[in-house]
């Protein structure tokens, strides 16, 4: 990577919890050995093949990472990488290839470099390997919510609490759920979109919700909440 494009990158990436606790130098210098990578909106990318050789850092758009069912193609979204988000987080501690599915949500970008070069910037910036390490906690803690959500709770449940987790207040809509059609959504708490879409339209009826220009804005916290709570048997 050159200079100029290593400068443009410490701007977007500086502030991310990877990078935060390290010196501007540190950043820069780290970026000018990775790769960088150009993604189109909706393109499958950072195969298992790769993440097994390299490391990859989003610093633009999202990816959605997914596993799927070999035959009946059926999809669940394990989790959504923002800006500074790492991908392949397993491999990087214990060498082995992460099989999931990754495809970009926007136009997208990353930088990425040999795992056996971040093993050395760990060694180097103690600060790094702290902030991994609690990025895989808390990667571990989605996947944990994830199975516990698909197990013990209803579908409506699951939703509410998809939007509770993403709930700003800044940005009440959410980012990370700003733009996703009704399939997406679905993928993110183990449903179809024909369901998704009912029971939104039902949040939007009792006025829990409203929907503007891909957003989803949350008008009745204590409501939702409320829905988030259920722990029914049955299934929507």
């Amino acid at each position: 990577m050159t200079p100029t494009d290593a400068d443009a990158l410490l701007v977007h990436l500086s502030g991310t919890p990877l990078f935060q606790d390290l010196t501007d130098a540190a950043i820069h210098d780290m970026l000018r050995h990775m790769r960088r990578e150009h993604w189109q909106k909706r393109a499958q990318v950072m195969p298992a093949a790769e993440t097994a050789e390299r490391f990859y850092v989003l610093s633009a758009g999202r990816v959605r990472i997914e596993a799927e069912h070999p035959t009946s193609g059926r999809a669940v979204t394990l989790y959504l990488l923002a800006t500074g988000d790492g991908h392949n987080l397993i491999t990087l501690f214990d060498g082995q290839p992460h099989r999931v599915l990754a495809e970009t949500l926007d136009a997208a970008e990353a930088v990425s470099a040999p795992i056996s070069l971040w093993h050395a910037w760990m060694q180097q910036h103690p600060a790094l390997r702290s902030a991994l390490v609690r990025t895989a906690v808390m990667r571990l803690r989605e996947l944990t919510e994830l199975a516990e959500d698909l197990a013990l709770h209803e579908t409506s449940a699951r939703l509410a609490h998809l939007l509770l987790r993403h709930l700003d207040s800044e940005q009440p809509s959410g980012g990370l759920l700003h733009g996703l059609v009704h399939e997406d959504i679905a993928r993110l708490i183990g449903s179809v979109r024909v369901v998704v879409n009912r029971l939104l339209n039902r949040f939007k009826q009792e006025g829990v919700i409203v929907t503007e220009a891909g957003h989803i804005h949350i008008t009745d916290l204590e409501a939702l909440l409320h829905k988030a709570e259920r722990h029914l048997h049955r299934h929507d």
